[in-house]
Parts: structure tokens; C-alpha cells; sequence
């Protein structure tokens, strides 16, 4: 499918979720004055339909999933109107919590910004009981249920994780980064399959696909930093990306693979990082040299592949299986990721 179709579906869908949303605040007996707080947050967040970004794609997630295993008749749209919110609260939360990425001109206090965030949770579980009250098909949606906690749940496991430690083991990170993206990217394309079919086989295939596929996403991310950090070797003006200077990949990878004494001197050189102007260079040379850029670019080829595999199976239906794999690929090629140095920018 064309580059063009996808942004015409992702649209669409965008439309979807924001007429499930709307819809369910129009209802509600909450005050008005909470619904336009509501209402207002859910729009500053998300994508408008108009200039859709090539990450936001992954809201085709459940019903592409849902197509290619055969689903009939149109996805419920409030299911994955519910996976989006459950997103946007835990991105919310997730800022709250790291304190020090919080803009200084934000508006929104930390209390209101909890505060917020709990309503779109519990939006989402609202949409997801409307779900069940309206469709025949009890057993998917109890499991499709059941698997928006058991993941979600596993994502503030995750989120755990990141919040207790000062250093992550390389395993240690890859499995953070399996519990929070991959979690939740393998929940968007599960209910898409269980709500499709009753195929276990096909619905681990679609988990892993979206396990898989979220890894991949926040490999990207932590490579978007990078970039932006080594702009800064360039222009003295430039404000430091708001990134954790010791769990990001590259720097993971180095404080992993380098000798004992240079490990040191790189810690050393990470606490200067924001203090001292020498320090960044010396951040970056120190990553350079563990040879991050050839693993990194490995690891994201392994992931992309392994996601590819996950979907080999031919009684899938074969267009929308495409489209999935056309979306790995488009978020992939965004940052220019199969470049031969990971690290580098592709021009």
C-alpha cells in the first residue's frame, strides 16, 4: 500500500477514536468543567488528522491486526479508542513522574496532571464495558479485557524498573524496554487477532509482531536523543536534550562493554554531562568507541526481523498483513535507522 493510503487509514482511525471519545464525554455526568479539562488535554495530545506523523501509524495497529486475521465486518472502534488513552495516560504519568523532563512553562500542575491522566484511564475502561455490553462475543472480549490489565500492568513493572535503578544492565534495559513499548505495542496488535478469530498460534503471532515492533519504536527513540546530543558538538547554543544520561541504549551498550577503568572514567564523564562544556564531546566519544553503532544497528535489524517472521504465515490476509509490515518499515526508515552507522544521521 502506498505511503499515501496508510496516512488516509491512520487518519480515519483518528477520526474513529476521536468520535468514540467525544461521544462518551457528551454522555457522562461528570461536570463540564472536568469534560473541557478532559477534552482539551486529549486534543493538545493527540495527532490532528490533517498532519499525522508517521509514528502515529501504530493506532492501525488492532484493526489491521483484526483484518489480516480474517476479522468480519468493521473493528470496534472504542476498543481501540481505549488502547490510545490508556497510551496517552501512561505518557502522562510517565512525564509526571520523570520531574526533571517537566517543561518549566507547563501550565498544568503534577496534581492536575495525575488527575487528568486517571480520568483518561478510567474513560478507557468505560469505553471497553460499553464494548462488552453491545457485542456477543464474550469470550474475545473477556480476554481482550484481561489482557488490557495483565499488559498494562507489566508496563508499570516496567516503568518500575526505570524508576529504581541509576544503571540498567543491558539485559536489564532490553527487558525495561520489553515490559513498557513492547508490552503495550504486542496489546494493540492482540485484541486486533483475539477480537478476529479464535487462533492461539495467530494470536501469539500478532503479540510478538507488536513486541517485537514497540522494542523497535523505542530503540528509535533513544537514537532521536542521540542525534540531537551530538548536534550540539556543532552549535554552542543548543539546549541539552532531556534525556537520562545513563539509561539511554548507547550509553547502556558502553557502560556494558567497556573495560573496567575507562567504565570509570565514562561514569565520570556522565555525571559532568550539563555542568561542564567539554563534557558532552567526551560523552560521545566515550560511546563511540564501545562500538554501539554496529550493535545497535544489529539489534534493530535482529527486532525488524524477528517482527517480520512473526507474520510469515500464509493464511493470513495478505493486504493488510502488508500494510503492518509497510508501517515496521516506514517508522524504521524515519530516523534512518538501517543506515550503516545507527548513530549518524542519515542526510
Amino acid at each position: 500500500m502506498a505511503l499515501s493510503e496508510i496516512e488516509s487509514l491512520a487518519a480515519r482511525e483518528v477520526g474513529l477514536i476521536f468520535q468514540a471519545v467525544r461521544s462518551f464525554l457528551k454522555k457522562s455526568s461528570i461536570s463540564h468543567k472536568y469534560k473541557d479539562a478532559l477534552w482539551k488535554t486529549f486534543i493538545s495530545l493527540s495527532p490532528s488528522p490533517g498532519k499525522l506523523s508517521r509514528g502515529n501509524f501504530t493506532l492501525l495497529l488492532p484493526r489491521l491486526s483484526y483484518q489480516a486475521c480474517g476479522g468480519e465486518g468493521e473493528f470496534v472502534s472504542k476498543i481501540s479508542a481505549a488502547w490510545y488513552l490508556f497510551y496517552l495516560a501512561a505518557d502522562m504519568m510517565d512525564s509526571i513522574q520523570d520531574q526533571e523532563n517537566r517543561d518549566e512553562g507547563s501550565i498544568i500542575s503534577v496534581a492536575e496532571g495525575l488527575n487528568l491522566a486517571s480520568g483518561f484511564f478510567f474513560i478507557a475502561n468505560a469505553l471497553l464495558t460499553e464494548v462488552l455490553k453491545t457485542k456477543n462475543d464474550f469470550p474475545a472480549l473477556y480476554d481482550v479485557i484481561g489482557a488490557f490489565h495483565t499488559r498494562l500492568l507489566e508496563m508499570c513493572d516496567g516503568q518500575q524498573q526505570d524508576l529504581c535503578a541509576k544503571e540498567l544492565s543491558l539485559e536489564g534495559y532490553l527487558d525495561m524496554l520489553r515490559k513498557k513499548s513492547g508490552a503495550f505495542f504486542s496489546l494493540a496488535c492482540y485484541i486486533g487477532a483475539r477480537m478476529a478469530c479464535g487462533r492461539p498460534d495467530w494470536w501469539k503471532r500478532f503479540s510478538d509482531f507488536g513486541s517485537h515492533l514497540g522494542v523497535v519504536i523505542q530503540i528509535l527513540d533513544d537514537l532521536e536523543d542521540w542525534y540531537k546530543l551530538q548536534e550540539l558538538q556543532n552549535n554552542a547554543q543548543s539546549v541539552l536534550p532531556k534525556m537520562d544520561w545513563y539509561k539511554n541504549l548507547p550509553a547502556v551498550y558502553a557502560l556494558e562493554v567497556l573495560p573496567s577503568k575507562e567504565r570509570r572514567d565514562f561514569r565520570r564523564a556522565i555525571d559532568k554531562v550539563g555542568k561542564e562544556t567539554s563534557a558532552v564531546s567526551d560523552y560521545i566519544g566515550w560511546v563511540n568507541r564501545s562500538g554501539a553503532a554496529l550493535f545497535i544497528l544489529a539489534l534493530i535489524g535482529r527486532e525488524v526481523g524477528y517482527a517480520k517472521e512473526a507474520l510469515s504465515e500464509e493464511a493470513l490476509v495478505a493486504q493488510p498483513k502488508e500494510d503492518l509490515i509497510r508501517i515496521l518499515e516506514l517508522l524504521v526508515g524515519k530516523l534512518g535507522a538501517c543506515s550503516n552507522d545507527p548513530t549518524q544521521r542519515a542526510q
